[in-house]
């Protein structure tokens, strides 16, 4: 019998919308081996993003944002790619540590703190920290009086999917207040953290964010203050069903407010998480079960809002669901395999008629899918599996030193044991 060579080649990013870490052919070969769902990493497209944000902002140093996804995996691939970590937990120092992150390129930049969680960063070595109100300075004051401080300030942004200054960052007539307490405490505020909100659409408002840090190092600096630092947060965006501008695009306006309102020798930061982790995994997902209701068409697949499709619900995204199959495209609905009518994966995309068995591909699944994903009703959470793009998938023979995740893998079902055992 002929052997099949399926090659995994990475496509490159672009202003069209995010596209499948794999092809159909490829994901029917490693359903041979690992039950459906699962996700499908490549380390390729990391590698390529953060060589965008090291192309387009030269200086700025990158500190991945881990919420975004936690998976070891990742966290291997980017170690000597990128330049710390952002975390906002003591769980997730501690995360980053047993990978071998060293607590001197970790920033925990959670602006409110329990005291356990400060109490045990600091023990970890950790020495930088965020700040956005009066109370935090008591626990900072008490708990890490040496620590380096940033000072987190609120930015409006009505083009954003999620609004992070709704619940952090100090408003414009609080930020002197602030600083001005932190300094009669004897603490050490370094300079100034932002973010301009989760997937955020325009490019513009990362120009309008550097200029207005402009003019609050500019009031600081009149009452007294010498900033060293500034921390440009994250927010960069993929495309899901919207094609956006282009990460370097994004990349590229930032630069130019950094250049024209910063001398070079300050020390930027920037909290990269989605555009990192979010075009780099692909769901692939199978039907298991159709209807017809009120006319309308209905697939069951076997992942949902309670798995990887968690960022449904929390990310308030909507993800592209993908068929090989061909035909006239129809309304249809697609949810979730478990008992809660919440369970609704999309009520408005236009498939192809689908059959049970059937797989589909979900691209940009890796930023607020996984991280977020329950257990609920039974249902286990994908697994990952690592797929290097420079090698080859040689018929249904799987070569495990291209493929990681068999041993991370846990089947949900005896059956589906006996197969991952085989």
């Amino acid at each position: 019998m002929k052997t099949s060579i399926i090659s995994l080649e990475s496509g490159l990013l672009s202003n069209t919308l995010e596209q499948p870490v794999i092809n159909f052919a490829q994901a029917e070969l490693l359903s041979q081996t690992y039950p459906t769902p699962f996700l499908v990493l490549s380390p390729s497209r990391i590698i390529k993003s953060i060589s965008i944000l090291r192309e387009y902002l030269p200086g700025v140093k990158i500190f991945y944002a881990m919420k975004s996804n936690p998976n070891r995996e990742i966290l291997q691939i980017i170690k000597n790619l990128v330049d710390g970590i952002d975390v906002a937990s003591y769980g997730e120092s501690s995360i980053c540590q047993e990978v071998g992150f060293s607590s001197d390129n970790i920033i925990h930049t959670n602006p409110v703190k329990n005291e356990f969680d400060l109490e045990c960063s600091v023990k970890q070595g950790i020495k930088w920290f965020v700040i956005d109100n009066m109370e935090e300075i008591k626990k900072i004051k008490r708990l890490a009086p040496y620590s380096n401080l940033l000072l987190r300030i609120a930015i409006t942004n009505p083009h954003c999917i999620v609004n992070l200054s709704a619940k952090f960052g100090a408003q414009e007539r609080d930020i002197l207040p602030i600083l001005k307490k932190a300094r009669s405490e004897g603490l050490n505020v370094r300079g100034i953290s932002l973010h301009v909100g989760s997937q955020s659409t325009e490019p513009d408002i990362y120009y309008s964010a550097v200029k207005y840090a402009r003019k609050i190092f500019d009031e600081a600096n009149t009452a007294g203050f010498t900033f060293d630092t500034l921390d440009v947060g994250g927010g960069f965006p993929i495309s899901y069903r919207d094609a956006l501008p282009t990460l370097s695009q994004f990349c590229t306006v930032l630069g130019n407010g950094l250049r024209e309102f910063f001398p070079d020798d300050l020390n930027f930061l920037m909290e990269p998480g989605r555009c990192i982790s979010g075009g780099c995994i692909t769901l692939v997902t199978r039907v298991i079960g159709r209807a017809i209701r009120n006319g309308i068409p209905w697939y069951y697949i076997d992942d949902g809002v309670y798995g990887a499709f968690s960022g449904k619900l929390f990310d308030h995204c909507d993800y592209r669901l993908v068929s090989n199959r061909s035909g006239s495209l129809e309304e249809c609905v697609v949810a979730g395999p478990t008992c809660d009518s919440i369970d609704i994966v999309s009520h408005n995309q236009r498939l192809p008629q689908l059959e049970v068995g059937d797989l589909l591909l979900s691209p940009g699944m890796g930023a607020y899918t996984i991280a977020s994903a329950t257990s609920f009703n039974g249902f286990a959470p994908p697994r990952t599996i690592v797929v290097h793009n420079e090698n080859q998938i040689r018929g249904g023979n799987l070569n495990n030193k291209i493929i990681n995740g068999r041993l991370r893998a846990y089947p949900k079902t005896p059956a589906a044991r006996k197969v991952m055992n085989a």
